[in-house]
């Protein structure tokens, strides 16, 4: 159990999950293909990165939500500013939560050996 918590919080911070050493980031968007340090893919195939976009899009209007609860509560006379408010705000999350939800989604594969599998793929379509 702690090798998985170890692997979601070096996820988290955008480390390499099986050793912790490697960045899985190159630049604030861009990927690297695998880990300098031990080597390990971080995605092989292109359908994983939707378990990512599930976690921010979740986070995303979870506070999407909560925002406009707050704006309908507290400014009902000028929602309309509100909402432009609450739409630039969701905005500029989702973009800086991209990180966030691409280092756990790595790091939830690793953890139940998805990562494994995918190494070994070309056995099981050919």
């Amino acid at each position: 159990m702690f090798e998985g918590l170890l692997a979601f919080w070096r996820g988290l911070l955008g480390r390499c999950p099986n050793c912790g050493h490697g960045h899985i980031f190159r630049t604030f968007f861009g990927m690297a293909e695998g880990c300098a340090q031990c080597g390990r893919r971080y995605e092989g195939t292109g359908d994983q990165s939707t378990g990512a976009m599930g976690i921010s899009l979740t986070l995303t209007l979870s506070v999407g939500f909560a925002g406009g609860i707050l704006v309908v509560l507290y400014s009902p006379d000028n929602l309309t500013v509100g909402m432009i408010i609450l739409l630039t705000v969701l905005s500029v999350f989702q973009t800086l939560i991209y990180r966030v939800s691409r280092g756990l989604w790595i790091g939830l594969l690793c953890v139940t050996g998805a990562m494994d599998e995918d190494d070994h793929r070309d056995e099981f379509y050919l």
